[in-house]
């Protein structure tokens, strides 16, 4: 089962193709979690039609932010941590961290800097104000993908790491990291109504 409790100040991955569910648990989690959420999209406007299906509304609990690069999602966090605004999030999810990364890497020299230093960011403050961080990535099957760009990055921040894959109607999360929790399965489904987990 995905509980909240076991997110909280820590650094959690999620990894899968597109439409597998990710931005949905992302929700699901913030709409879960006590305090205040941050949303942070890479991959264009955010999905505010999802917002409904958990209850939450923008400016009420959840705030969200787009960003168009690894050194604006850099930038954007530096800036909270130095003003402290971050610090105030219970919950922060960055859909998906790795989407400009893979790209910007093969002409960027310092692309694996700026991702590291954003990711450093994210594990201070989840370590240190007891928030929980999700990171989404996603896998390019059609790049002939099996793990997202950047992993070995993404890896050594991430405290949890899981991957979700389809199978029907059906999402399965299966834990990879830590090493008491590999092989762990849930189940869930995904409808007008928001996500449901399997018991």
């Amino acid at each position: 089962m995905w509980v909240l409790e076991e997110l909280v100040g820590k650094v959690t991955l999620i990894y899968g193709v597109a439409g597998s569910g990710k931005t949905n648990l992302c929700f699901w989690t913030l709409s879960r979690g006590p305090g205040t959420g941050l949303y942070i999209s890479t991959e264009g406007p955010v999905p505010l039609d999802l917002l409904p299906r958990y209850g939450l509304v923008w400016g009420d609990r959840l705030f969200v932010k787009e960003v168009f690069s690894v050194e604006d999602l850099t930038v954007e966090l530096l800036e909270m941590y130095v003003n402290s605004s971050l610090s105030k999030f219970r919950g922060i999810c960055i859909d998906s961290v790795n989407a400009h990364y893979r790209y910007e890497a093969i002409w960027r020299a310092d692309a694996g800097r700026l991702l590291n230093t954003a990711l450093a960011i994210l594990s201070q403050v989840a370590s240190s104000r007891g928030s929980y961080v999700i990171l989404t990535a996603q896998v390019r099957e059609e790049e002939g993908e099996e793990v997202p760009s950047g992993y070995e990055i993404l890896e050594f921040w991430s405290d949890t790491v899981v991957k979700i894959t389809k199978s029907g109607s059906k999402r399965i999360i299966e834990w990879l990291k830590p090493s008491s929790l590999k092989g762990r399965k849930a189940v869930f489904t995904i409808s007008s109504r928001g996500l449901e987990f399997e018991l």
